[in-house]
Formats: C-alpha cells, structure tokens, sequence
C-alpha cells in the first residue's frame, strides 16, 4: 500500500491534473516501472500532466512533500533514468507538438515528439534532426536532449549540446526559466541569486584552474556523457547559458524541459553507402583510424559490426546477403556513409575512401549504393542491432548493453582488449558494434541475474571494463546512452575526486532538496549497478525476445490507453516471477484481476507492433493466446454455432440493421446513442457496442444479372459489406456491391460471383478472438468458393476490405490471385476509365493491414489520382476499431482518433476514404465527416472511357 504522505500526495496531484492521469494502482505501477534497460523499479505515483504548467505545479507539491521525481518521455533509456520508486512524470502523449522556425534552420519541440517525425518535417525543407540515435523512430525529443544522445553521423559537432539554441526549463521547485527570453533570464537571476551565484563559483573556479580546463576539454573531444557536462563551464560564461548546456545529458537530474528548440542541421543531396567486410576486426580499426585522419571530411559514418553482430544480422528478418551464414570468424564488417552536394563529389568521396579502405584486408570488394532502398535497408539493420543481438539470447536472461568511447589513436588496440576481455570473463558471444569513427562502441551481451554467482560475475566483468575504458585508455565509460544506475557508481572513477565534487555541487545548486531522479549520475551507493534487475522468465514463445526496448510503442493504437506491448509482456514477466515465488500476493490479486481489460481487451491486436520491433514479434498473436486460453466452454461453443451457423446470422445482422435504421429515424442519433448507453451501464456484460453517428444502415444486396465485358473477374462482398451500409451522415448511399458494380460496368469488366456467397467469411473474427479452428473453417470454405468461380484461379479476386485480404492471403489457396482495393484498381480499373479528378479536399486513412501488406502508399497514390487534395492525418495510426473491438470498448477507438478531427474535418476536408467499413464507423465518428471504401471515390471520379 502507498505510504500515508504518498496517499496524500497521490490525492492532491488528482487535483491539480484530474483523478484520471494519475495512477497508483499496481498494474500501471508496474507497466510504467520498465524501460529499455535491465533495471525495473516500481514507482508509488505515475502522473501525466498535460502541459508545462500542470507539470510545474505538480513539482511544486512534490517539492513541498519532499518526495522524489523522475521524468520519462518514451522509455528507451538504457541505463535505467526513466524508471523511479516514487513518483515518476510522464510526458509523452500529451506532449508531442513543435513548429519549424526559420523556414527550417531551427525547431521548437515538446519533449514528447517521436524524433523521426521532425526530420519527417524538415526534410522538405533541406534540413535535417542533428542527433540520429538507433531509437530515432521510438525515442522522444526530451529523452534525446537530457541523455546527449548522438547515434550515428552526429558524432561531438550535431549532438544536442552543440545544436541547443534555447529552453524552456522548470524547475525542482516548480519555477521556470525560459533561456530564450530576456526577460525571463533577467527575471531568473533576480529571483534566483543563489543558483545563478552557485553556478558563476564553479565556473569561476573551474577556469582559474588551466590543467582542469584542459583536462575537460579533453575529456570531452571524444564522445562523452558520464556525469554532468562540465563543458558547459569552459564553452559558456554567462550562467544562464551554462544552466542550458548542463541541462543537455543530466538525465532530468536537474530539471525538467518543458520545451527545447534546435539549430537545424543541412541535409545533404546527395550520399553513398556501403557494408565493407574486413578479414579482421584488428584491419576494420585500422582502416577506421586511416579514414579519420586522411579522409574525415569525406567519411561521414563507420558503423561497426563484429563477427557476432553479423550472425544476429543473418538469422534476422531482414534482407542479407546468403555469404554471411559462412564467414568465419573474424571477418568484421563496416557500414560506411557519405554525403555530398553532387555527384562528382560523392564519386570522388566514394574513391578516395575505397583506396584506403583496401589496404586493411578486405574480405570482399568494396561496393557503394546509392539506391534509396538499399541503403534504407543497410541503415534499417545498422538501427536494429541491439534488439537483433538481444533476441539471440537465451530465454530468461537479460540483455545487457554499455556504451563505451576511446580516443581514436588507441582504437584497434583497444578494441582487440575490449574484445578479450569479454571472453575473460565467460561472455563468448558479446557483441561490439557501434560508432567506430568517433571511437565509440555498444557491448551487448546476455546476463543471467538468477544466482549471486552470476550478478558477481557480471560485476567482476564491469568493474574490469572500467579500468580498461576509464583507466587504461583515458575514455569515456558512457558516450551517448547516459549515465544511469549503470554507470553512476564509476563517474567518480573516470572524472577524478576533484571533478566529481564538483559535479556534485552542480546537483546540490541545481536540485537542493536533491529530489529530480536521484541516484541517478550522483550514487554513493559502489553497487547501485548491480541490483534492481528487473525479472525476464519464460512467459511465451511468442513474446519471450522481447528485450521491453519499447521500439513497439509507437504503433500501438492502446498506449497511453490503457498498456503497450511491451508493458503487457512486462506486467506478464512479473505476475509470473511472483506467482513462482509467492510473493506479494495482494499486488499478484490485482495484477490479475486488471490486467484482462488492460491487456488483452483492449488491444486491437492489428499486429502493428510488428512493423517497429527488428525481431517482428506480435504481440497481438500472444494476446489472441490469452483469449484463447480464457475462453470457457461456453465461448467455444458460440464460436462453434456462428461458424456453422454464420448465414443465418448474417440474414439476422441484416434484419437487426434494418430495424435499427427506423428506430434512428424516430428517435435520433442522440436517442440512439443514449439507450445503448444506458443498456452498456446497466448491463456491462452485455456485447451492446455504443451508438455513434458512424453507425451503418442495413447493407443492400449485390446487384443481380450478369454484364458481358471484355475481361472476368470476381468479387467477393466481404460479410461486413453484405451486412452493413454506409453511415447515415454519408450523401452516397450506395452499399459498396452497388458501387463495385458500378465501376465493374462502366470499366467493362464482367463480374463473376457464382452462388450467392451469404454465410463466407475469411474468418477473421473468429481469428481475433483466438477460436484458430472455427477460423479455419471459414477459411477454407470461401476458398472452396474461391476457387469455383475464378476457375481455380484464372480471373482475378478483388477483395475490397483487407483486413479480410491479409487473412485470406494466409490461409486460403495459393492458387487464388487476391487484390486489395488500390491493387485491383490500379491494376485493372483506371486504365479502363476516364478518371477527372474531383475538386474536393479529402482525408484517407490507411489501415492496418494496408501497412503490414505494403499498400499503404498505393492507396494514398491512387486518392491523389481521382481528388485535387489529399490529407494522409499524420498523428492517427490504427484506428481503434479492430473488427468490433472499437464498438465494444469505444474508449480504445476514441483515444486511437483523438486528434483525427483537427487533422481532417479542421482543416477543410469534406470527406475521408479508406478501405474497411468497420473502420469507417469509427472514422466517421471522430472525423465529423463521412468515410467509405476508397472505390467509391474512384466511381465518382470516373466515368466510362470513350473509345
């Protein structure tokens, strides 16, 4: 149970934010108590304000209660900074807005947004994000600028403390500071004289000293963030701007930014890259050390992979060549990159570093690209390293990765060291990889933490690594991840007493009451790396190589809901580890009571979390094990009767639908809307979704009567478009047979349709709910039917809802050419017609399976061919629905659409078109404007060709 003082705090944070983002239940308790790193607390109090003035008077109480708080933006931190015992902050969704300044040479940021997404919006522009960490596409701005996070072309000169223009930044006690703003900086010393004094006595002091300037200095010309950043004392003068820099990798020990703006870094036209594989990995250091020193300006990346990096590439999803299952064991590769503004300049580039390149001992011959899609493809693995190297883990251990830098000059030595010293200490498979140009290295390797035996050995290890990197070589122990409680008992080890107090005095100025993310960078404690693991026992197959590095989150329509994927894998690992060991009992309850409606409920299981994580795990298809595990005999038995009995059901949905439209009419949309309300709250148990103006009328039958044309094909009405129509608010009242029809005739296509098909479904529904047979079945009697009428497949399928064609491409014959809506139009319609564009603005929204079948981009091509304007909403991903899901639990689809109508409907669009009618329910309904099939708007668009 919560302590009485947090009880109470608990209490007064539900006012200042609303009871409903502040948590103190177990379950999310433990989902927000997990990061990307190996560590998991468990914290007494997550709270999500909305904006900088919640957030500041929610530091304000905590100040005045004395209690601790740690700030979190997306969570793939991997020293453990975005985990707390107490109350931890999370600004993540509420925080994702930012503006482009300057026609591009600077961004202003929340700390929420997803870093890809604002090189999504400078890249018109010529600009690009400076820092390119591996986690760019998941990690957010605000954990990105308080870790000094880099990645792979920014090295010390594009990091967030070179590229900081200014910040927003509230303090400990509440108060905020906005370096920006004259005003605020003069309001700030006034008000604030023992900081502002504090931080002119380091700096004073640090600058009287010329060996210790010096030393930072040097410290800090290879890549460094262990610790504060004491180079802010030696670059800056005046204590405001000092206070900016060090808030750049303090990891929300200082403070909290609330909002940051950015220099803009030129994106060059053109670039060239290469995975070049060396005999050894002695020869890739030293080809890496030449290019440094003779061909920097040309060399803008070499990333490192060793031999074992290469094997958790091959046994990968990606694309790799065949010869890597082969090599032998000391072959070493480097992923190579250049820029420039022409082609003669790469060429030259490109030259001048293949010759310096083959003198090191190349395993192949050199072979640059400058196809987009091969380099996205060698970067898109590069990117992925960490998680690929985390899944070749033995299940039940957990994934260990540092972050190291050596001065270049000593780097293949140093390495060769690093190397024998993982085999030293019993880790033969250890990966080392990372940016070798600026001397930096990533060391992954698995770590049974089960036994003391095992938790000393991984101390034995990193306590030698510590003396190789900090005392041996003079580097840095954490280059670009943070210091956490990883490293945080070693910075005094790598800085000197000297320093380290002095860093320490920056804490005590900064935070006095010491309460922002203790123990992070300042630890008394010589062991905090070695404790507070979190658990990682064998759960599923399915989810167990899941390293929780949140890669997922993004895609996932439930987060910020009610868990992502990763939480629910975390939440199961610890209900897990305490029913093996019985303990805590009351918190295991509790776990389980919630987490059905958290967990699997409430996921749309779209298999979306797939596209983000390198190791394509599906959460969704671990969720449909537990619903399938938790189905009783009843459950199994419906399932069982709709599939046998699904025609009947049909005609009944039908008649249900129909009887529904003339109640609409009586008593209103509103009316309609309350009444279901009132059943879901009185009868909670019953599967009553909640009426919305998206609701359909009753479907309309396919057309009857064959049409004659100078091609066949088939249609198959899905069963949500023989059942449904379209919304009422819609002013194309026409069923989408009606409209297929239609474009059939006037494309001169003759449609084939065999028997009436009342009663075939891909069996999609049964598949969502775990019933796999009954499924099946439904599989295999449309593809029964399939076959009939296109001839065992000679004419072509067209299937105009793909949710249903990615489950027929699974499990019907593969003798059956299937299209989705875009294919089949492109494909085999516009050529057909006479296409005028309408002169309208409209949104589309992609779905799901138009994303995990790759035709996303076909159906915005062909919105754009029949429309004057297209909208492709960039913050609206899933939309919540998932078959029904959406109806049933109406909050899901709700929080998936919250910012659609402002993305549509706000910005002058009439209509919406996408490619499900049960997503168009929900479209229809937070949009504000009608959506159907993407076909309708290709009939109205079109009409008959004239020969």
């Amino acid at each position: 149970m919560l302590q009485a003082n947090l009880t109470v705090l608990a209490d007064k944070l539900g006012q200042l934010l609303e009871p409903s983002r502040v948590y103190t239940d177990y379950l999310r308790r433990v989902a927000w108590g997990t990061d990307a790193s190996f560590y998991q607390k468990r914290p007494q109090i997550v709270i999500h304000p909305k904006n900088e003035s919640e957030a500041s008077k929610a530091l304000a109480q905590c100040y005045q209660n004395n209690t601790p708080v740690t700030f979190r933006a997306a969570g793939t931190a991997l020293c453990g900074q975005a985990i707390s015992d107490s109350v931890l902050m999370v600004a993540g969704m509420h925080w994702d807005k930012f503006k482009v300044l300057d026609d591009g040479k600077k961004v202003q940021m929340q700390p929420g947004v997803i870093g890809s997404k604002l090189n999504q919006a400078l890249a018109p522009l010529g600009w690009k994000f400076g820092p390119d960490p591996a986690t760019i596409a998941s990690a957010m701005a605000g954990g990105i600028v308080s870790n000094n996070a880099s990645g792979m072309n920014c090295g010390t000169h594009h990091n967030s403390y070179q590229l900081i223009d200014s910040a927003r930044i509230v303090f400990a006690d509440g108060s905020i500071l906005d370096t920006g703003s004259k005003q605020s900086r003069e309001a700030f010393k006034k008000h604030h004289p023992e900081m502002i004094q504090g931080i002119e006595a380091i700096r004073d002091e640090i600058m009287a000293d010329e060996k210790l300037v010096e030393r930072i200095k040097r410290k800090y010309s290879i890549k460094n963030v262990t610790g504060f950043g004491m180079n802010s004392f030696v670059d800056h003068h005046d204590p405001i701007d000092i206070i900016l820099h060090l808030m750049v990798g303090s990891e929300g020990a200082l403070g909290f930014l609330s909002e940051i703006t950015m220099n803009s870094v030129v994106k060059n036209s053109h670039s060239a890259s290469s995975m070049v594989y060396f005999d050894s990995l002695r020869g890739a250091c030293e080809a890496i050390v030449e290019l440094r020193r003779d061909a920097f300006s040309e060399t803008n990346a070499a990333e490192l992979l060793d031999n074992f990096a290469l094997k958790a590439v091959a046994a990968s999803k990606y694309e790799t060549p065949d010869f890597l299952n082969e090599v032998h064991k000391d072959v070493t590769a480097v992923l190579f990159e250049t820029f420039g503004d022409s082609q003669e300049q790469i060429d030259a580039n490109v030259a001048k570093m293949s010759k310096i390149m083959g003198k090191h001992g190349l395993y192949r011959d050199v072979e640059f690209t400058q196809d987009p899609a091969e380099i996205a493809n060698l970067w898109t693995i590069r990117k992925a390293i960490f998680p690929l190297a985390g899944s070749m883990r033995p299940v039940g251990t957990s994934c260990v990765i540092e972050d190291i830098a050596f001065p270049i000059e000593v780097l293949p030595q140093a390495t060769i060291d690093l190397q024998n010293l993982s085999f030293e200490h019993g880790y033969d498979d250890a990966v080392i990889y990372g940016h070798a140009l600026e001397g930096n290295y990533h060391v992954i390797f698995a770590q049974d933490f089960s036994t003391q035996a095992e938790v000393d050995r991984f101390d034995g290890f990193m306590q030698a690594v510590v003396e190789l990197v900090a005392v041996k070589y003079d580097g840095s122990l954490k280059a670009e991840h943070g210091t956490g409680f990883g490293m945080a008992s070693f910075v005094e080890k790598e800085w000197g007493s000297e320093v380290y107090d002095l860093m320490k005095r920056v804490k005590t100025t900064l935070d006095p009451n010491g309460i922002l993310n203790p123990g992070v960078i300042i630890n008394d404690d010589p062991m905090c790396h070695a404790k507070g693991f979190k658990p990682m026992p064998a759960i599923h197959d399915i989810v167990d190589k899941c390293i929780e590095c949140g890669f997922c989150e993004p895609h996932c329509v439930a987060h910020g809901l009610t868990l992502s994927p990763r939480q629910r894998t975390a939440v199961a690992r610890v209900m897990n580890t305490l029913e093996r060991t019985g303990q805590e009992p009351e918190v295991l309850a509790e776990l389980k009571k919630n987490y059905p409606y958290f967990a699997i409920d409430t996921c749309a299981a779209d298999g979306l979390c797939k596209l983000g994580c390198p190791m394509g795990i599906d959460t969704g298809k671990y969720v449909k094990v537990l619903r399938a595990e938790g189905a009783t005999k009843t459950d199994r038995k419906i399932s069982d009767f709709t599939s046998n009995n699904f025609g009947t059901l049909e005609s009944v949905a039908r008649f249900a639908l129909g009887a529904t439209d003339i109640t609409r009419k009586v008593i209103g949309e509103n009316g309609m809307g309350a009444v279901t309300k009132i059943v879901r709250k009185i009868a909670p148990s019953m599967p009553v979704p909640l009426w919305t103006e998206g609701m359909p009328t009753r479907g309309k039958a396919l057309p009857t009567g064959v049409r004659h044309g100078e091609m066949k094909a088939v249609y198959f009405p899905a069963c949500l478009n023989r059942m449904m129509g379209t919304s009422a608010k819609n002013d194309d009242q026409r069923s989408m047979p009606e409209t297929i029809a239609s474009l059939f005739d006037k494309a001169n296509i003759e449609m084939v349709s065999g028997e009436k098909p009342q009663g075939l479904c891909c069996g999609q529904p049964w598949e969502s709910y775990g019933h796999d047979e009954a499924a099946d079945r439904k599989s295999d009697e449309l593809s029964n039917w399939l076959l009939q009428v296109s001839n065992n497949g000679q004419y072509p399928i067209l299937v105009a809802t793909t949710a249903c064609l990615e489950r027929m491409r699974r499990a019907c014959d593969d003798r059956l050419q299937m299209y989705g809506p875009e294919e089949f139009a492109f494909e085999f319609l516009v050529d057909r017609l006479q296409v005028n564009k309408v002169v309208e603005k409209i949104a589309v929204h992609p779905t799901c399976t138009t994303h995990k079948l790759g035709m996303a981009g076909k159906l915005t091509e062909l919105a754009k061919a029949c429309a004057t304007e297209v909208v492709v909403p960039q913050k609206v991903g899933c939309c919540g629905m998932a078959g029904n899901r959406g109806m049933n639990y109406p909050e899901l689809n709700a929080h998936a659409l919250r910012h659609l109508k402002e993305e549509t409907k706000d910005q002058g669009c009439t209509h919406g078109y996408s490619v499900s009618a049960t997503c168009d329910v929900g479209l229809t309904t937070h949009s504000g404007i009608p959506y159907k099939n993407i076909l309708a708007l290709l009939d109205k668009a079109s009409t008959k060709k004239q020969h």
